[in-house]
C-alpha cells in the first residue's frame, strides 16, 4: 500500500468526517453536517496538493507566497464551515428540544409558589416519594415549580434538582434526550475538523517561514 502523503490535518478532517454519522445514520443534520467537513477536507487536499507539488516556473519563496495566499483563502473557508454548521446544530437541537418539549412540559405554572411551599414542609421520604409520583404521572409543571427554581426556594441540591429533571426526561423522552447528546457531539467533531484546519493554514502561513523564504530569494538575487 503507498505510503499516504498528506499533510496529517488534512488525514485527521478526513478520519474526524468518516465518524460524524456512526451514532446518526440517517440524521439530516448529521448527514449536512459531515458534508460541510467532507467539502473543507477537499480544500484542504487541493491546498496541500499545491504545497507539495511546486510549479518549475516558480522559485521556491515564489511558490511559498502562492501558497501562503491560497492557505488564507482556506482559512476563510474553514470559519465559513464552522459557521454553517453551527447553523445547521442550531436548527437541529431547537427541533429536538421541541419535540422534548411536546412529550415533557417542563415549565412551571401559576401554581408553582403554593407547590414550593408545600415541598419544604415534607420530610426527606415525603419529598421522594412525591418527586416519584410527579415523575410516574408526568406532572410536568408541578415538577417544574420545584427543579426550575433555585435551591433557596426548596432546600434541594442542584444536583438534586438536575437529577430530578433528568428523571423526566428520560422517562418519557429518552430518545430525544440521546440525540442532543449526539448532536453535541456533532457539534464537536465540527470544531476539531476546523481546528486540524487552522492548524494547517497556520503552518503554511507562519510569519518566520516565510520572511526567512523571501530573505534566502534576495540574497540569492
Amino acid at each position: 500500500m503507498a505510503k499516504d502523503m498528506r499533510d496529517p490535518m488534512v488525514r485527521a478532517i478526513e478520519v474526524i468526517a468518516q465518524r460524524m454519522t456512526m451514532d446518526l445514520p440517517d440524521h439530516k443534520a448529521a448527514l449536512q453536517m459531515q458534508a460541510e467537513v467532507n467539502r473543507l477536507r477537499l480544500r484542504g487536499e487541493a491546498l496541500d496538493n499545491v504545497n507539495r507539488t511546486r510549479s518549475p516556473l516558480d522559485t521556491p519563496a515564489a511558490h511559498a507566497l502562492k501558497v501562503a495566499k491560497l492557505a488564507r483563502s482556506f482559512d476563510k473557508e474553514t470559519t465559513d464551515t464552522l459557521n454553517r454548521a453551527t447553523r445547521i446544530w442550531a436548527d437541529a437541537y431547537k427541533d429536538t428540544q421541541t419535540r422534548i418539549d411536546d412529550k415533557v412540559n417542563l415549565r412551571p405554572d401559576a401554581f408553582a409558589p403554593e407547590i414550593r411551599a408545600a415541598f419544604r414542609t415534607l420530610s426527606s421520604k415525603a419529598k421522594a416519594d412525591l418527586i416519584t409520583q410527579l415523575v410516574k404521572e408526568n406532572r410536568g409543571p408541578e415538577l417544574a415549580a420545584i427543579v426550575k427554581a433555585p435551591a433557596v426556594l426548596t432546600g434541594i441540591t442542584d444536583e438534586a434538582r438536575a437529577a430530578y429533571e433528568n428523571m423526566m426526561l428520560t422517562t418519557y423522552a429518552a430518545p430525544e434526550v440521546d440525540e442532543l447528546a449526539k448532536l453535541e457531539d456533532l457539534l464537536s467533531s465540527v470544531t476539531a475538523a476546523t481546528r486540524a484546519a487552522s492548524n494547517m493554514v497556520k503552518d503554511l502561513t507562519d510569519p518566520s517561514k516565510l520572511a526567512e523564504i523571501e530573505r534566502q530569494a534576495a540574497a540569492a538575487d
